[in-house]
């Protein structure tokens, strides 16, 4: 049991003996009702702080996020439950924080009173995410195989894991865990763009423009740049500057870019820059179409594609095109395009306020 929980329990059992049994006169009884009330509000102020916190984030204005981080990390400096504890680290480590996020993930890991697998699942695959940002590709995959090894299993891992297969090279690897996580509905758009990486991994650059195609038909945007960069890619891989160009101007003018995320704003505008040099533009896209996971990951290619490099044709890409109006009608499938989910839900506002947070 955590000091703060004990803190709470004994100032209930104080007050408690007082009001039932206190021989004191009323103004004793005042004060130290008065100082079992204030080591209570003491003890739970993490929940105050992860309250303010969450609905500072949650209300989207980028300008306000500082703000925001600095009463996550009051939060697990002060010390709440390990649900709330992976939120917030999570959020840190996501918003550039990873420092303060791994500290505190590592000691809920480490201490080893979280006996709840979910949680514990849950706290490894986000503390993964702050070796990802170091490019500590192996010790972030070690810890996502390790709750691989275990029954849990949910979205986010399965997204950690395979960014750290494609980070490393495993295209093997990868595309087993897109076929374990195929066998189930699959509605996250992070998940349905990777099933599209599976496609081109494996050639069939038909398949993925017809499922990109399907998959902006379902939602107008994105707030990751991937499937942008992907649709891109598919362009290059026909040899369609122009069609790339509008798909990354459009990743930048709709995507959050976070520290966390894959692809980032500085690549897409490197990318772009070469895009629209005529110089150079038929050559980066041979080079991107030679060496796609190099793109996936968000790195430009290091090597030159081979003189004899050749797009697709276009009569593949035409098939493709007709392929996408022919694919049957979906659009009463939903796909959720929530990000992680930081909002406070009824179940979360009555914990919250049966343990003095609200």
């Amino acid at each position: 049991m955590d000091r703060n929980r004990v803190i709470t329990y004994v100032a209930a059992m104080v007050i408690v003996l007082t009001v039932l049994f206190g021989n004191l006169d009323l103004a004793s009884q005042a004060v130290i009702l008065l100082l079992a009330l204030a080591a209570i509000i003491w003890a739970r102020r993490a929940y105050f702080y992860f309250i303010k916190a969450n609905r500072i984030y949650s209300a989207k204005d980028r300008s306000r996020y500082p703000e925001a981080m600095q009463w996550y990390i009051k939060t697990l400096k002060a010390g709440i439950s390990p649900k709330y504890t992976v939120l917030a680290s999570t959020i840190l480590i996501q918003e550039g924080h990873p420092e303060q996020g791994r500290a505190s993930l590592e000691k809920m890991i480490t201490k080893g009173s979280v006996k709840d697998e979910a949680l514990i699942g849950q706290a490894k695959s986000a503390l993964s995410l702050a070796f990802y940002v170091d490019r500590d590709y192996e010790r972030a995959l070690s810890l996502c195989e390790e709750v691989m090894k275990t029954k849990y299993r949910d979205n986010v891992l399965y997204i950690n894991i395979c960014t750290y297969y494609l980070a490393l090279g495993r295209v093997k690897d990868f595309r087993r865990t897109v076929r374990e996580f195929s066998q189930n509905r699959v509605t996250s758009p992070a998940l349905l763009d990777l099933q599209i990486v599976y496609e081109m991994l494996g050639g069939n650059w038909k398949g993925a423009y017809v499922m990109l195609r399907t998959l902006f038909d379902k939602a107008s945007s994105f707030g990751f740049a991937d499937p942008y960069v992907h649709m891109a890619q598919v362009w290059m891989h026909y040899g369609r500057s122009e069609e790339a160009v509008k798909m990354l101007d459009e990743a930048l003018e709709k995507v959050t870019f976070r520290p966390v995320t894959i692809i980032s704003r500085q690549f897409i505008q490197d990318l772009l820059s070469r895009l629209q040099d005529e110089t150079s533009c038929n050559a980066t896209m041979a080079a991107c179409d030679s060496d796609p996971v190099s793109v996936i990951n968000g790195w430009m290619p290091e090597k030159a594609a081979p003189d004899d490099h050749r797009f697709a044709s276009q009569q593949e890409l035409e098939e493709a095109k007709q392929a996408a109006i022919e694919a049957p009608d979906t659009s009463d499938e939903s796909i959720d395009e929530k990000e992680p989910d930081t909002e406070l839900n009824d179940d979360d506002e009555e914990w919250l306020r049966r343990h003095g947070g609200a």
